[in-house]
């Protein structure tokens, strides 16, 4: 199929802050993600002539993006801890005083206990509840039967209720110990 690079541009305009808010995710940098988001649309104009599905584009782009990124992390790029300043430099005004203490910690229970998931139960749960990314699409972009994707994503719910009611037992555990 050719695609011109007007349709191409188009691409590039409607899903980078997607790929890119997906390779923040994995790297916690905002130069990494730009490196690896511009590298996938890169690898995908390089290889436009053989989008099969039009139609598929997003789940196309995602999956050379998750591509690109087992490249990096061959490489020995990891994932790396982020700065509320950064926060505030990537996603506009972050106050943290306007989060109830439950919420921020409740928040932080959720990123740890997707932090602890492995990676193939952990990018569906991305994919799926902060990317957007139908069923279809995430089977598509990482070459999976739909039948798994859901299998996985059933799975990754049952680690991360299983993780945060563990963290809250803990956390009260250590509210009864200092009082």
């Amino acid at each position: 199929m050719q695609i011109s690079d007007q349709i191409f541009d188009d691409w590039v305009r409607q899903y980078h802050r997607l790929l890119y808010g997906i390779a923040y995710w994995w790297t916690g940098s905002r130069s990494d993600a730009e490196e690896l988001t511009q590298e996938a649309f890169f690898q995908a104009y390089r290889s436009r002539s053989g989008l099969r599905d039009i139609e598929a584009v997003k789940a196309w782009l995602v999956g050379i993006l998750r591509h690109c990124y087992a490249q990096m992390s061959r490489k020995g790029h990891g994932k790396i801890e982020v700065s509320l300043d950064e926060m505030r430099d990537e996603f506009g005004d972050f106050n943290p005083a306007a989060i109830s203490a439950p919420d921020m910690s409740q928040a932080l229970a959720l990123h740890q206990s997707l932090d602890r998931l492995d990676e193939r139960h952990r990018l569906p749960i991305v994919l799926f509840y902060f990317q957007d990314l139908s069923y279809r699409e995430i089977a598509e972009a990482l070459e999976l039967p739909i039948g798994t994707v859901m299998s996985r994503l059933s799975r990754a719910r049952e680690m991360l209720q299983k993780s945060l009611t563990t963290q809250h037992k803990l956390e009260i555990v250590k509210k009864v110990k200092r009082s």
